[in-house]
């Protein structure tokens, strides 16, 4: 059995040396780093030592072994990872910009990740998990993946297995079957790990979605707002909780690093406020650290940071009303 099993992409990641380079141009680049957001998040589930596993495909190459030696490194069960020969391991090209923007160039529809579909579902993976978490990039990544996934969620709506789901938008690709599929996770979900901006784009008003969200189902409600703090809505809690100061070197993964430390917590029996801060820490950490996957944090080093650390502020927020 799992707490968290996940599935998706697991890329590799290639950097740009310095802030505003160009992609366009020769330059000097970093990298490989293990990446793709699933892969992220889980690895940091096994690093807070948790049961953690992910479904996914990878090239029968080096960038998929350094993905697999990592993963596997950090307590993450691979054994449902499958090799092919057919595609190389997906990859990510990233540069950044003064303002914090960050440019994508991905290989990943047409690379392994690319290639998962249905018949690649462990359907008893699935079933013997207590969590199966999904990012809604993963959806958009191949027409053959977002079927697995939903077939994924179906298995695990149907057993009872609880469903965490951040949507991780791309705005772009929101349209048709793609948005079906947003609406029919977030319609099953348990858990939602979202960004404000998100909330904006799914319904509009943030508020009233959180009002409807919970109406509809009893569930867990987490909503990211970068430095400006986190809040969390439940049916009988709601709070909202200040970030820890960073010094910002790269915030990729941090949210699915955010994801993973919140979800362990829980799986250990973590009361919701105490989850969010320990996710909070994760998070800051992440984001201080080059490379995607190289700022995951254990628990123990989440306490040596707790323990050191001013105590982030918490407010109450006004309660849910049917």
């Amino acid at each position: 059995m799992y707490d968290i099993i996940t599935i998706g992409e697991i890329l590799v990641e290639i950097l740009t040396d310095h802030v505003g380079q160009k992609l366009s141009e020769p330059g000097k680049l970093l990298g490989p780093y293990p990446s793709g957001a699933p892969a992220i998040a889980i690895d940091q589930a096994g690093r807070m030592g948790v049961r953690a596993a992910i479904i996914a495909k990878i090239g029968d190459d080096d960038f998929g072994k350094l993905n697999l030696d990592r993963l596997s490194a950090d307590g993450v069960d691979v054994s449902h990872v499958i090799r092919t020969k057919q595609n190389s391991t997906g990859t990510a090209f990233v540069t950044y910009f003064e303002n914090g923007d960050r440019k994508f160039i991905f290989h990943f529809t047409h690379a392994a990740c690319g290639e998962l579909c249905p018949a690649d579902i462990d359907e008893e993976a699935i079933r013997s998990s207590r969590f199966l978490h999904i990012m809604g990039c993963s959806i958009t990544g191949s027409p053959t993946m977002g079927d697995a996934i939903i077939q994924a969620v179906r298995i695990a709506r149907d057993s009872n297995v609880k469903i965490s789901f951040d949507p991780n938008i791309r705005p772009e690709l929101l349209n048709g079957q793609i948005t079906d599929y947003y609406n029919e996770i977030i319609d099953a979900c348990d858990v939602l790990l979202t960004g404000k901006s998100e909330l904006r784009i799914l319904f509009g008003d943030p508020d009233e979605a959180v009002s409807q969200l919970l109406r509809q189902k009893d569930r867990i409600i987490v909503v990211k707002d970068g430095s400006r703090g986190t809040e969390l809505y439940t049916r009988t809690e709601a709070f909202s909780m200040a970030t820890y100061p960073a010094e910002e070197v790269d915030p990729t993964g941090a949210g699915d690093c955010f994801d993973a430390t919140f979800l362990a917590m829980v799986c250990k029996g973590a009361d919701l406020m105490t989850a969010v801060n320990y996710a909070n820490a994760a998070g800051s950490l992440a984001v201080g650290v080059r490379g995607p996957m190289e700022g995951n944090s254990g628990k123990e080093k989440l306490d040596s940071f707790l323990n050191t650390a001013i105590p982030a502020a918490i407010r109450d927020l006004p309660a849910y009303q049917e």
